[in-house]
């Protein structure tokens, strides 16, 4: 399995703790590229026959809460046309810098 490259640029932005306002923003644009990237990886481990309690170890969450994201990703792709998670299977990055935080998109493959 291949992974999305980390945008390593917004880790530099973080570095220069003198320009707070530039490393919060970088902060807001990991997070999105680390939810997007979990939602994948919680896909991907489902077809791969990972149970919730396996995917909930590995997140150092319950299944529950597993049960709880995986129903919410569920939700969205049936109700959002737009919705669409990174494929692991590439080596695209996502545009972090194009799309504003609201407009996220996912897609439960």
């Amino acid at each position: 399995m291949r992974v999305l490259k980390f945008p390593r640029r917004l880790i530099r932005h973080l570095e220069t703790p003198d320009l707070p306002l530039e490393a919060l923003e970088s902060i807001r644009r990991l997070r999105r590229y680390l939810d997007e990237l979990e939602a994948a990886c919680m896909l991907k481990a489902r077809q791969l026959g990972a149970t919730p309690s396996d995917i909930g170890e590995a997140l150092g969450i319950t299944r529950q809460a597993v049960y709880n994201r995986l129903r919410t990703l569920e939700q969205r792709a049936e109700t959002d046309p737009g919705f669409v998670i990174p494929d692991l299977g590439t080596e695209e990055i996502p545009d972090l810098e194009a799309t504003p935080p609201s407009e996220t998109k996912l897609d439960a493959r």
